[in-house]
């Protein structure tokens, strides 16, 4: 006869549940703030990319010398490059994938709470058949998205000094990640300087001309 486990090994199981859930939830909240973060700022980019060349366009057809003698040549290339940036961030598919995620994150955050409440809720009965069906809700929420990557771990960690998984990293790996995802997350900001530098011309062109 296989023996069943304790009370004791019992609420062992509901507080690591209950801790994993929490952490992965909080992780994947920072994955979802991300995704959302990073496909608002490359549409912004990319419409302002694309306003600014149509406007330029514009432009030097009425003023050919507007840009200079290779006006055409840099609109040309921009318009290039902006296709190719556009075909990347529809590839990456920031959208879609931050849906998810937040349907993920609202799932595993409402098995943390079941979690943390379980043993007050669940009698000696009827505790260990609750306790296999909510394992089986958390691979379930698990699976309604990708995995958070682990900068979006480390940012936990970072905002909550006493996690238990600070003590498991290297601090310059976490804050090395951190530092790099920030960086990607301010390039469509950085590349907003391109519309800017387009529109300026066509602006003091207009403005002489009124």
């Amino acid at each position: 006869m296989v023996d069943q486990p304790n009370d004791s090994s019992l609420e062992t199981l509901v507080s690591k549940l209950e801790s994993r859930a929490f952490t992965t939830y909080l992780s994947r909240l920072q994955a979802f703030k991300r995704l959302t973060r990073r496909n608002v700022s490359w549409n912004a980019s990319l419409i302002a990319l694309a306003t600014s060349t149509a406007i330029a366009s514009v432009g030097i057809l009425v003023n050919a010398d507007m840009y200079g003698a290779g006006g055409e040549t840099l609109l040309v290339s921009l318009s290039i490059l902006s296709l190719v940036i556009s075909l990347v961030v529809a590839n990456a598919n920031y959208g879609a994938r931050a849906r998810s995620m937040e349907a993920s994150y609202k799932k595993i955050q409402q098995i943390s709470l079941h979690a943390e409440r379980f043993l007050f809720l669940n009698g000696p009965d009827t505790a260990r058949g609750n306790l296999a069906e909510l394992h089986r809700e958390w691979d379930n929420a698990l699976e309604l998205s990708e995995n958070h990557h682990s900068v979006d771990y480390y940012w936990v960690l970072l905002q909550n000094p006493q996690h238990p998984g600070n003590e498991k990293v290297r601090k310059w790996r976490r804050n090395l990640a951190i530092g790099a995802s920030a960086v990607f997350d301010c390039l469509p900001w950085i590349a907003l300087t391109i519309p800017i530098l387009l529109v300026v011309p066509f602006i003091g062109w207009f403005i002489d001309g009124v």
